[in-house]
């Protein structure tokens, strides 16, 4: 028994929509083992591509699917890190996008405290994903999906806000199922009211 019908002619079985940032972890192999410490007695660290929906875009990937994207990523080297490492997992990025006011990717370090404890601190002023536009939005891309993934920390801000919710009225037009992952993190809203919004 299926849950939910998928058109099964469409070309992406899940097109992700926003956060995407940069990840350094404490790095750990056979040469720099950076154990269980505060964060700020950590010096090596290991960079990863991250954010919720380019997390999932990932593993969906490894799992055999094809996945689309629509984003904005920073017009630097940390952008091309973003879009070269989509391009080598398969990830389609014809609608990733560059900033163009000098807006920068988020950054988060990760904190492990113990190997059940840990805790993050993130970077995210003026940041890229954010960014995102009505403009950016394209039915024709959301009509190639079976199903659109719409991350809540895309509502935090405009332009990100409108252009998530273009995304939904699009998607429910062209019959795209929608997902909506909450990737509720209070620090991304200005306010308690634009949360209730």
């Amino acid at each position: 028994m299926n849950y939910i019908d998928f058109d099964e002619s469409r070309k992406f079985d899940l097109i992700l929509l926003g956060r995407i940032g940069i990840d350094f972890n404490p790095a750990y192999s056979d040469d720099v083992k950076e154990d269980f410490k505060p964060l700020k007695k950590v010096h090596y660290f290991e960079k990863f591509v991250g954010g919720s929906p380019a997390n999932i875009a990932v593993g969906i990937t490894h799992h055999g699917m094809k996945a689309g994207f629509i984003g904005k990523v920073s017009d630097d080297q940390f952008g091309d890190f973003v879009v070269d490492y989509f391009n080598e997992q398969g990830i389609d990025t014809s609608n990733i996008s560059r900033c163009t006011n000098g807006e920068k990717l988020g950054l988060t370090f990760t904190e492990m405290k113990s190997p059940i404890e840990s805790s993050i601190l993130m970077y995210r002023n003026r940041v890229a994903d954010l960014q995102l536009s009505v403009d950016d939005i394209k039915e024709e891309y959301i009509r190639q999906a079976k199903a659109i993934l719409i991350s809540g920390t895309a509502l935090a801000e405009s332009p990100s806000r409108e252009a998530a919710l273009k995304a939904v009225m699009l998607a429910r037009r062209v019959g795209t199922k929608i997902i909506f992952d909450i990737d509720y993190r209070n620090y991304n809203w200005k306010n308690f009211d634009e949360i209730l919004w």
